[in-house]
């Protein structure tokens, strides 16, 4: 049996010290993510940048985008701002078709961006439409699983709620571009409705108080 001498007892200290005080890797904030940013915009990557309508006069000013993507047929005409825009005429419904936009959107973003330029994508609240554009952007052009580009830009825009039908459509776009989805749609009993799984941490309140106290009575 081996006695351990000074030397040994000191070193093994060291090495349990060491050991301590590893850490993961660090998860930076919202307001880190998004620094550098005009108030009311998140980033989506370097180059590209979400926001709601109240932002966007501002983000054009500090930005100088070089394609502004509007998905908003309800806003008003924007005035001249030299900002080139393409136009996405849907309304936030789950009827809504955005199949045909998602990839035209993609690949202008990625054109934009491939030349040294910055895309701003919005809708009226930054939420579903752009939110929805810009995640068929990342699986396309930055090569993200749906789960992986939709925690991406949660944490840098935590209100992003596509609504259901632009998920399921979301769904069927990673499937045609990588034969595998890796989100999926699963039933909520806290709202009796189908959602994406990555919605269902939103619901866990919901569903354990209907699981333990039955539906609320709204009568």
């Amino acid at each position: 049996m081996k006695v351990l001498t000074l030397e040994d007892k000191v070193t093994c200290v060291e090495e349990e010290n060491d050991q301590s005080v590893k850490t993961g890797p660090t998860i930076l904030t919202k307001e880190e993510l998004n620094r550098g940013c005009p108030l009311g915009v998140s980033r989506v990557t370097d180059s590209v940048f979400v926001c709601g309508a109240h932002s966007l006069p501002g983000a054009v000013r500090a930005l100088r985008p070089g394609l502004v993507v509007n998905a908003a047929p309800e806003l008003p005409p924007p005035p001249e701002d030299c900002a080139p825009r393409y136009y996405v005429p849907l309304l936030d419904t789950p009827n809504s078709d955005m199949h045909p936009y998602m990839e035209k959107v993609a690949d202008l973003i990625h054109e934009v961006v491939s030349r040294g330029e910055m895309v701003l994508v919005h809708c009226v609240a930054g939420v579903s439409r752009s939110v929805t554009l810009c995640l068929a952007y990342l699986v396309k052009w930055e090569k993200m699983t749906l789960r992986d580009a939709y925690h991406h830009m949660k944490l840098r825009r935590p209100q992003i709620r596509p609504n259901t039908g632009f998920f399921k459509q979301l769904i069927k776009y990673e499937e045609r571009l990588f034969t595998v989805a890796s989100v999926k749609m699963v039933y909520c009993e806290a709202i009796d409705k189908e959602i994406p799984d990555v919605y269902e941490p939103d619901y866990s309140g919901m569903t354990w108080f209907r699981q333990r106290y039955g539906p609320i009575d709204r009568s």
